[in-house]
């Protein structure tokens, strides 16, 4: 599973949280059916690795954006 990241101004309605003086902003309804995200660094030689990770795993494999996946 993999979650396209852009720069953007939050809208009224976004959930925001903050890690390491990063804004992370997701809308309501991709939370919700995700049940949540937890937001994982590391930092190695200077630079901060991030890692997005939704509460709900998807257990049938595959990146299910399509049906030939699994």
């Amino acid at each position: 599973m993999s979650f396209g990241l852009v720069l953007d101004e939050p809208a009224d309605s976004d959930l925001v949280q903050e890690h390491d003086g990063i804004k992370f902003v997701v809308k309501p309804d991709l939370y919700e059916s995700f049940q949540g995200f937890t937001i994982d660094s590391v930092k190695q030689n200077g630079f901060t690795y991030y890692s997005i990770i939704p509460g709900k795993q998807d257990t049938a494999g595959g990146c299910s954006t399509c049906s030939s996946c699994g």
